[in-house]
Parts: C-alpha cells; sequence; structure tokens
C-alpha cells in the first residue's frame, strides 16, 4: 500500500460540493465508500475525471436509490449481481456508479477488476478529511502505472469475461501505454473466448476504439494476434479473397484518420465536421462508420451489412454502410481523363446517396491516397481533389438549395393547368420536372409547367 498526499487528488475531483454531500450521507448511514477502477487511476495521472466509480459492503442499490432521492437526480439500477446502480447528473452528465464487492473482502474485489491500473481504490473519507490518503493496490497498480504498462490481474479475469481482451487496446490508444509481451500471450492463448460475449458489448468496445484518433495502429495490433478477425468475422472472408487482405484498408484507414478532410474542400470544414460529428445513436456518429467501412473495404456490400447489422449499429447506420459500400467506386468510374465529371453524372450520383454523398467522397479519397503506387492512374490524387470540389460546389452552390425549397410544381398544379391526367402520368411528369430542376434547365414554376406541356405533348 501507498500513503498519497490527498489535496492534489482532492483538487482534481469533479464537483467538490456534491462529493462531499455523498460523503456526509454516507457517512451519517455508516457506509464506507471506497472510489475505485478508473477514477483513482485518472486521478493519479493527473487526467479529467468524468466519471467516478464506487465500491461498497452494503447494499449498493438502495444505497445509490437513497442518495439519488436525496438531491433529486436520475436512478438507474444496473444490474442485481453484483448489485449496481447509477445516478446521472442532469446538468453535467456526470455519473456516479455504486457496486457492491463480488469477492468475501475488498482487495479480493479488486483482483477480479479488468487491468492492474484499474485495481486500486481510495477510502473517499480519508480522501476527503486527511492530509495523507492509503491507496489500495493489491495488484501493483501504481507500479504499472508508472511504468506506463498494461497487465491484467490474473489469467482469471480474461477467462471471466474476454472482453477485457478488447479494452487492453483502447487502455492503450487512450493513455499511450505499452502492452507487454505477457499480456499478449494472455491474448493470443485466449481470443477465441471473445466468441462467448454478446455482439452488443462487442459492439460498444468497438465503438469506442473506432473513436480514437489512430483507431487504425490499434485495429492492427488487434489483427496480429487475431484477436480483430474474431469480433469481425467477416475479415476471414477478405483474407480468402485477398493476400495481405488488410494492408489497405488499415492504410486507407490511417489516411482517413491523418487527413480526413482534403484540401480543396477546406472551405467547407463546418459542414464536413457537422457530417462527421453527426450522431446516428447514443455514442455512435458517422465518423466510426465511415472507419469501419474503410476496414471493410473489400468485403462487398452484403458481407460489410452483414457485420453491421450482427453488431445492431441501427438502422442508420446500416443504411450509411450501404451508401458507403455501394457507392465508393463512384468517382473512378465516372472521371474523364482530365478529372472532369459530367452534370448529369453527379446530379444523379448526389440525389442517389442522400445526405451521404460527402461520405462516399471522404472514404474515396482515403482509399485513393492509401493505393501509393499500386493506382491504375498516377495522376489520380489531384485528379480525385479536383473533382471533391466539382461535386462539393455544385451540391452547396445549387442542388441543396434545390432540396431546400422543393418541387416547383405539384400534381394539383398539372391537373389544374392540363386538366384529367392518370395518377401514373402525373408521377412521370413529375419525375421529368424534378429531372430539369437538378440539372439546372428549369429553375422557376412558369418554367416546369412549360416543360410540363412540352412533356405531355411529345408522349
Amino acid at each position: 500500500m501507498h500513503s498519497i498526499p490527498s489535496t492534489p487528488l482532492r483538487q482534481n475531483l469533479p464537483h467538490p460540493q456534491l462529493i462531499r454531500q455523498l460523503h456526509a450521507f454516507a457517512e451519517k448511514r455508516g457506509v464506507q465508500l471506497y472510489l475505485v477502477g478508473g477514477s483513482v487511476r485518472d486521478l493519479l495521472l493527473n487526467r479529467p475525471v468524468t466519471d467516478l466509480d464506487f465500491a461498497l459492503a452494503d447494499d449498493a442499490i438502495a444505497f445509490a436509490k437513497a442518495f439519488a432521492d436525496k438531491i433529486g437526480e436520475a436512478f438507474i439500477k444496473l444490474e442485481e449481481q453484483p448489485p449496481t446502480a447509477r445516478i446521472v447528473i442532469r446538468e453535467t452528465r456526470l455519473t456516479l456508479d455504486f457496486a457492491g464487492f463480488r469477492a468475501e473482502t475488498f482487495e479480493a474485489d479488486l483482483r477480479l477488476r479488468d487491468l492492474t491500473i484499474n485495481a486500486m481504490a481510495l477510502d473517499l473519507s480519508s480522501l476527503l478529511t486527511k492530509p495523507e490518503v492509503i491507496l489500495i493496490n493489491p495488484c501493483d497498480g501504481f507500479s504499472d502505472l508508472e511504468a506506463q504498462t498494461l497487465r491484467f490481474p490474473s489469467e482469471r479475469v480474461v477467462t471471466d469475461d474476454p472482453l477485457r481482451m478488447l479494452r487492453v487496446y483502447r487502455f492503450s490508444a487512450q493513455l499511450g501505454f505499452e502492452i507487454p509481451e505477457l499480456t499478449i500471450d494472455l491474448i493470443r492463448r485466449h481470443r477465441n473466448r471473445v466468441s462467448q460475449v454478446s455482439d452488443e458489448r462487442i459492439r460498444d468496445e468497438l465503438i469506442k476504439i473506432l473513436n480514437i484518433e489512430n483507431a487504425g495502429t490499434y485495429l492492427r495490433r488487434m489483427d496480429e494476434t487475431q484477436l480483430l478477425s474474431q469480433i469481425l468475422p467477416e475479415i476471414e472472408k477478405m483474407r480468402r479473397r485477398f493476400q495481405k487482405a488488410l494492408d489497405r484498408p488499415l492504410r486507407a484507414l490511417s489516411m482517413f484518420e491523418i487527413k480526413p478532410i482534403p484540401d480543396t474542400l477546406q472551405s467547407y470544414r463546418p459542414q464536413i465536421e457537422a457530417y462527421l460529428h453527426e450522431g446516428l445513436t447514443y455514442g455512435l456518429s458517422r465518423q466510426q462508420i465511415l472507419k469501419l467501412a474503410l476496414l471493410l473495404r473489400n468485403s462487398g456490400t452484403e458481407t460489410a451489412l452483414q457485420a453491421t447489422n450482427r453488431l445492431r449499429f441501427g438502422r442508420k447506420a446500416a443504411q450509411l454502410m450501404r451508401c458507403l459500400v455501394e457507392h465508393r467506386m463512384y468517382l473512378m468510374d465516372s472521371m474523364d481523363g482530365d478529372g472532369q465529371i459530367p452534370r448529369r453524372s453527379m446530379t444523379n450520383f448526389l440525389r442517389r446517396t442522400g445526405g451521404d454523398w460527402l461520405g462516399v467522397l471522404l472514404i474515396t479519397y482515403a482509399n485513393i491516397r492509401s493505393a501509393g503506387k499500386n493506382i491504375r492512374r498516377t495522376n489520380a490524387p489531384p485528379m480525385v481533389e479536383t473533382a471533391l470540389k466539382q461535386i462539393a460546389d455544385l451540391y452547396y452552390d445549387e442542388i441543396a438549395p434545390i432540396m431546400e425549397c422543393g418541387r416547383l410544381i405539384t400534381g394539383d398544379d398539372i391537373l389544374q393547368t392540363f386538366g384529367r391526367i392518370s395518377g401514373v402520368e402525373i408521377g412521370r411528369v413529375l419525375q421529368h420536372i424534378e429531372d430539369l430542376q437538378f440539372d439546372g434547365e428549369i429553375g422557376t414554376p412558369e418554367e416546369a409547367l412549360e416543360a410540363a406541356r412540352i412533356f405531355l405533348h411529345n408522349r
């Protein structure tokens, strides 16, 4: 055990008034609270603490419910065994998690945690009231924290919850810590156990990994232990089709992470950043699905969708994945020798892809840059940048305003002007008018009605 000055740690605690209120509440009820896990790790590393985890020997659910009622905040029961509950502070989204001991003693409970650096604890009362606090450190996580290395407390913690193997890579990325050979050996030995973990839990951890700025580096390391193909078996299908199946996809993913926005699109940076960070479901943005699409670039549409649906990313994510994979070759197939694309081709592309044309362009650019000397056209990157600008300018200058304004005329306008016409014929007229509108050939209701008259006359 280590004795640590309390003052620097107290100064890093979020919402000190709330924490003191919690301490007084626990003291009054005779409950000893321990600050545990990532909260302690981040305090010791002088990192921002956004969530607080507490352990207690008493009924954690009843205690959390009583404190939530006292402060008027939201209470969520998470698990019955071990009893675990959460309080969410609505104004700041700070979460306080409370869990009962999972073993006969508190130290035994700590030994069951995922990593040694997360198997440390501080007595809350001592932290708040004494000049020094004892660090409870049964797995010597403090030494690993100083050495910046990631170890499992035991082999058992891996077999108890194989998802912890994925967390090693996330923590390595987030903290910049090394993964020693002993930890890698345990991952290689038990990688097949990931199949025991629910798809939802794998999805949540994969989302966190994809959210890392240099996710490609850590996905490559996961692939070296064959852990990646355990969570994404679709990768093995790619291996059977392509030699070095992940080399180009991981290179393209890294290119995207280093430079997601091409130089020619910098004037649209605010719109692009808003697009990339738009949420699809809780914790999942478009940017993470773009990264996954780059990783699965050689898998084909149905296989990529199979992965998206199996991991339950949701309907919006599946629609985005389909759009990205189906249209990823659009640029190379549409450009002429000078890097130009016919307007009709661009408008059709923008209409087919809806709001996700931008995602298609960004992953296409990353794929082209990753190809290097293997690309068929030596001048492809500058040609692609020219084409990107063409399409973006067309969208923001002309197509977006048309979409915002809507149709120039309606079916009622056609009936009032030309008399009795079948519903099918009205649909054909409206489609023709819309085509002309997006092609820039008409722009007013009067021009639309004249175009409708010519269309009906010629039929």
